[in-house]
């Protein structure tokens, strides 16, 4: 059976490991994008190719896992101590810790209420919209303040999520396992630069919610049901994102020896689903004193915000029609947000019900989601990065690398303040997607097609 080299690996780990220190070397990622870019271009050539190494043979060499892994967690020091530098969110996590630690509650005042005065610091002016509360939920507030006993400042808490992190890759290793896949194809996600930059370089904490969501299914998939559905109960509780998963999970216990509409309303082999409310309910209450407030932060981002959109923005340039002197026509931008709503729900419904593969499903919806946000942000990659080692799809490949593209918008804000992307972006940044999704499509379909025919012509024979 074919192995893959070592020597190959090894090469490509010198390869981003280099990568990495160029990155390092440069020190304001925002300051100098173009660079960036241009250290990622070997990178990417590097990943690429050990890519097709561990996709091309099921048989791993000895001391392949030695390799992925080690070069793994080198590539995560390799940025740990360094200043966040293309994303300034962390100052708002390291901020909901301190006003944990002092008694406060991060839901019901903003940063900017001058009661909170007495806790401000040297980051304190780095807080992106200060006149908000905050809008990360309880499980992740859990995390900022556990980080802050533990090693309070930006190093602690990006130390916190790189854990989170390994233990992501610990999860998808088990994943591959169970599957019967090669354990090595996790090298997909953790050499790729878009953790190794958004977590331990920048601090994200989406690598919580997606290492819940990733060991959720884990446990779906091995038979645990009640830890499946309060793993995906703390996912949701990380960032909203999660609750997606629902629809999979609803498909995947349907009773198999029922038919009809039992077998898709059945509620009593979805009983462990019952955590997830009663979780919500729980971790919600417990901040329960902000009142009204609690939800005002993420209202206005549900409502307000937009950048580097693609399907969204296209429904609201056809809807759209401002007042004169307005910049944008809100009715249009709510109304664009309830379709994309309701496309996503589609998608997630026809994919838990046409695939019996959760993992698939999932993956599909979260792919519908990036498309259909109004917001896309580099590191939201990192929800459907996670799926590479399963599925190694070439659309959402070429999107893992291109959303690099989506940090453009630093170049003028750093020296005008304006938060705008150049036309350009959105073309070079999505047509590859669409167009490698279109091909994608075309041969599904025709393969279905053969599939059908096939079956066909068994039958008569």
């Amino acid at each position: 059976m074919l192995r893959y080299p070592r020597a190959g690996l090894l090469a490509a780990g010198g390869v981003l490991t280099g990568g990495f220190l160029w990155l390092r070397a440069t020190g304001d990622l925002g300051e100098d994008v173009p660079g960036m870019w241009l250290a990622l271009l070997p990178a990417a050539a590097a990943w690429a190719y050990a890519a097709w190494l561990v996709l091309r043979s099921p048989c791993a060499a000895p001391g392949t896992t030695a390799i992925v892994a080690g070069f793994a967690v080198v590539f995560r020091l390799l940025l740990l101590d360094t200043a966040p530098s293309l994303s300034d969110d962390i100052y708002r996590y390291l901020w909901d810790a301190r006003v944990q630690a002092a008694g406060g509650n991060p839901y019901a005042q903003a940063p900017d209420d001058p009661s909170l005065a007495p806790l401000r610091d040297t980051d304190w002016g780095r807080i992106n919209h200060p006149e908000l509360v905050t809008i990360y939920p309880p499980v992740a507030q859990w995390l900022f303040r556990g980080a802050h006993a533990a090693w309070p400042g930006a190093t602690g808490l990006k130390a916190a999520l790189v854990l989170c992190d390994l233990l992501l890759m610990a999860v998808l290793w088990c994943l591959l396992k169970h599957r019967g896949q090669s354990p090595p194809r996790i090298l997909l996600y953790a050499w790729h630069p878009l953790p190794v930059i958004e977590i331990a370089g920048n601090g994200h904490v989406d690598v919580l919610a997606v290492t819940l969501m990733m060991m959720g299914l884990l446990f779906l998939a091995s038979g645990r049901r009640h830890g499946a559905a309060l793993a995906l109960t703390a996912a949701i509780l990380s960032k909203v994102v999660p609750v997606l998963c629902l629809a999979a999970f609803w498909r995947s216990w349907a009773p198999a020896d029922s038919r009809g509409w039992r077998r898709w309303l059945d509620p009593i082999p979805r009983r462990p689903l019952v955590w997830v409310p009663l979780g919500l309910a729980a971790a919600w209450l417990a901040y329960a004193d902000a009142g009204g407030a609690m939800w005002s932060g993420l209202r206005t981002f549900a409502v307000k915000w937009r950048h580097n959109d693609s399907l969204y923005g296209l429904i609201y340039s056809l809807l759209a029609d401002p007042k004169p002197g307005w910049e944008w026509d809100d009715g249009a931008l709510m109304t664009a947000r309830w379709i994309c709503l309701a496309a996503l729900a589609a998608v997630t419904a026809w994919a838990a019900a046409g695939w019996r593969d959760p993992v698939r499903a999932v993956a599909a919806s979260m792919g519908a989601l990036l498309l259909l946000s109004p917001v896309v942000h580099p590191w939201y990659l990192l929800w459907i990065l996670a799926f590479l080692p399963m599925h190694p799809a070439l659309p959402w490949m070429a999107f893992c690398w291109l959303a690099f593209l989506g940090y453009e918008a630093l170049m003028p804000y750093r020296g005008t303040g304006t938060w705008q992307s150049s036309e350009w972006v959105a073309w070079v940044e999505y047509g590859p997607v669409y167009l490698l999704l279109g091909w994608c499509l075309v041969g599904w379909a025709a393969a279905r097609r053969g599939a059908v025919s096939g079956e066909t012509v068994s039958d008569r024979a």
